[in-house]
């Protein structure tokens, strides 16, 4: 399959091309099982030797779980379409959804420099910056279509993967 990439030189826009591979496509129910589903499909799709299946697996659970619970429609019928393609030494990510008519996917302003660890939830797109390296963005429908999120993740080796706090890693200070 052949893709378009678009690369800035000299005030103009200029159209290089770009092989790329789309490993497979899926589309999921908008309920909790699906996680794990996608979890799966994205090992199988990879296989379990492939240097970025760890950072896709994370990226694709964070991703579909945000599309679950912050769409506006929620119901069990909504489905979510989820995307891997492959292309230049990244992995492609791309979750889509019915959306939200409030609020666009972001990330929370305190939580840019570091996530507060003591909370249940709200990490996902702080983890999915990290592991893409800031190479993540969004892309609206339209009105009432939906939103879809997407990331680069290199396939670099392991031992090169970006930093991530977790509570394994914390420090906690007492007063």
């Amino acid at each position: 399959m052949v893709g378009l990439k678009v690369q800035y030189e000299e005030l103009e826009w200029k159209v290089i091309s770009m092989k790329s591979e789309t490993f497979e496509e899926i589309y999921l129910t908008s309920t909790s099982d699906s996680v794990p589903r996608a979890r799966s499909e994205v090992r199988k799709w990879l296989g379990y030797d492939h240097p970025a299946v760890e950072d896709a697996v994370l990226v694709v659970s964070e991703l579909v779980t945000n599309a679950i619970v912050y769409s506006d429609q929620g119901n069990a019928g909504d489905l979510i379409r989820l995307t891997l393609t492959a292309a230049e030494g990244f992995l492609y990510v791309e979750v889509s959804d019915p959306g939200s008519a409030s609020t666009a996917p972001h990330l929370s302003r305190e939580m840019n420099v570091q996530p507060r660890m003591s909370t249940e939830g709200g990490r996902g797109l702080f983890i999915v910056d990290t592991l893409s390296r800031g190479r993540w963005g969004i892309r609206k429908h339209g009105r009432s279509l939906g939103w879809t999120v997407w990331c680069a993740i290199a396939t670099h080796p392991v031992s090169e993967r970006p930093h991530v706090p977790g509570p394994s890693n914390l420090l906690v200070l007492s007063e």
